[in-house]
């Protein structure tokens, strides 16, 4: 027995423990448990040798495992008639607490510094006690961070929506202005090169050697070529001869600078890691370098966050049957809740309620705390005030969406709802494929932007509604509202470009305009998404 016997620290005190290889969990005697470390409400359900099943509560102790594995937050089994202090089961790679856990408790044990918004009631009763004993919050709380194993208890409605005065959230602090300028860094990438830096670098690039040569040559009368080449204010351009409404002229990179696009045009949080085809279609509108394709599908492929997150294409297993083309924004639209999400947000966000409308592809996303009938009634009458009510609304067979309370708000709307069928999500697949999309955008944000992911989906939506879609030919911004929307590498190039004033439009030039591309645009989309059902069918 003596091969199996440890030495491990608990809460600070050696004490004589057994390796139990054939135990799931850490089981420490009573004793050696201080009264604050007990989770309440937790209880863990322990068979013996002789099939007896008994309840135990659970607790969380400084562990310190001589064997090389954990050192921190551990939580445990406590049991009052152990044979030795501690038996060290399987689980000892495994830590107890995520970041979001153990503000929690420090909350509830009335911890200061470890809480994210304090109440009323909880700033009264700081404000006239000291900071805890160092040793005592390394009892309680230990700085090491992990894994979460369990989640949290479920925290009642009620008790979130208490908006009673005692109850009344305070501010958190102000960030610094170097803390605001490495989250705006990190949400919009780095500032790219100067303008003049820029055309410097057109100018001696070997890449664009031809290109420059072009430029020359059509300066000189040569129109054979099927696209324009030429400077502008010091910038070289290209553009087709006979270039299609509302298409902007190119800005040629040099390939020093190609990179910086290509990051910022599919790594930052307003970008998402969306894809090589959709990073090339929110760059080939704007910009352009030979090879230009090549290297836009082998950032994408060699992406870490990518690869690390585990997309890869998939094949469908058999033809898929499409649903009827819809031409009228918003007259049929998909509805689908994604979660919960653990951890769940410091604001207590753990669910997506997603809209996504058949015509544009253009999705909506409210972040909930609870998928209560309703908070979904709540949530879907804030986003259909802006995009006017559907004729048909499709759902899974999800409680809330066929609850009583739904039924007769879609009633009294003229909604008619429409359920899919049971365990086949493919019948709403607009609204599955995009929550995959989201889900993989959210997984890919890095891990401090991770937590705030209710605060960044808006710039999750934008990165989508911005790009256009395989199936429609244009972005969900221009079905929607008739015109591209200005991006960050929009941004960018008029930052380069340093545009003089924009001369001003008639009002009643710009709606007949605006309606002319509105049918158009809608003419082209339903075409090409029955050319792209076809060949799903195939």
């Amino acid at each position: 027995m003596d091969k199996y016997k440890q030495l491990p620290l608990i809460n600070g005190v050696e004490v004589q423990a057994y390796r139990d290889t054939g135990a799931s969990v850490t089981m420490v005697i009573e004793k050696l448990v201080h009264p604050e470390q007990h989770l309440l409400g937790h209880q863990y359900q322990v068979t013996d040798a002789h099939n007896n099943t008994l309840s135990h509560p659970m607790a969380v102790v400084n562990l310190n495992w001589g064997g090389g594995g954990v050192t921190g937050p551990k939580k445990v089994v406590v049991a009052s008639d152990l044979p030795v202090d501690c038996l060290l089961g399987n689980d000892l790679e495994t830590l107890a607490w995520s970041d979001v856990e153990l503000e929690a408790h420090a909350a509830m044990l009335g911890i200061p510094g470890h809480i994210f918004a304090l109440t009323r009631a909880q700033a009264k009763k700081q404000k006239g006690q000291g900071s805890l004993d160092p040793g005592t919050m390394d009892q309680v709380l230990p700085k090491a961070r992990a894994s979460r194993s369990k989640p949290l208890p479920t925290i009642p409605p009620s008790t979130v929506d208490s908006t009673s005065e005692e109850e009344e959230f305070l501010p958190c602090a102000e960030p610094t202005p170097e803390e605001l300028e490495a989250d705006t860094a990190e949400l919009l990438g780095e500032g790219g090169p100067a303008r003049e830096e820029l055309s410097v670098a057109q100018q001696t690039c070997p890449t664009l050697e031809g290109l420059r040569q072009q430029a020359v040559k059509q300066a000189n009368g040569d129109v054979s070529d099927s696209h324009r080449v030429y400077w502008e204010d010091n910038l070289l351009y290209t553009e087709a001869r006979d270039p299609k409404p509302g298409t902007a002229k190119r800005l040629l990179i040099p390939q020093e600078y190609r990179k910086f696009l290509l990051t910022l045009a599919h790594n930052i949080p307003l970008a998402g890691h969306l894809g090589q085809m959709k990073t090339w279609d929110s760059l080939v509108p704007l910009f352009h370098w030979p090879r230009m394709s090549e290297d836009t599908k082998e950032f994408s492929r060699s992406c870490e966050t990518c690869q690390a997150s585990g997309k890869t294409g998939g094949t469908p297993k058999a033809p898929l049957i499409p649903l009827p083309v819809v031409g009228v924004p918003f007259e049929r639209v998909g509805v689908d809740i994604v979660g919960p999400l653990d951890p769940p947000t410091a604001s207590g966000n753990r669910f997506i309620l997603v809209v996504v409308d058949h015509a544009t592809r253009y999705p909506e996303a409210i972040q909930l705390r609870t998928t209560t009938a309703p908070a979904v009634a709540k949530a879907l009458l804030g986003i259909f005030s802006r995009v006017g009510f559907p004729k048909e609304v499709v759902s899974d067979r999800g409680n809330n969406f066929m609850s009583a309370y739904l039924k007769a708000m879609w009633k009294e709307c003229g909604v008619t709802y429409k359920f899919t069928t049971p365990y086949h999500p493919q019948t709403n697949g607009l609204v599955e494929r995009f929550n995959k999309t989201l889900k993989g955008m959210i997984m890919v944000l890095p891990e401090k932007l991770r937590r705030r992911w209710d605060i960044l989906l808006p710039c999750l939506l934008f990165a989508y509604r911005e790009v256009p879609q395989k199936g429609v030919g244009f972005s969900p911004f221009e079905l929607l509202f008739g015109h591209p929307v200005r991006g960050p590498l929009t941004l960018v190039k008029e930052g380069w470009e340093q545009p003089l004033k924009t001369p001003k439009q008639d009002i009643m030039d710009y709606v007949l305009g605006l309606r002319s591309r509105m049918a158009e645009y809608m003419k082209k989309a339903s075409k090409n998404l029955q050319a792209s059902q076809e060949l799903q069918k195939q």
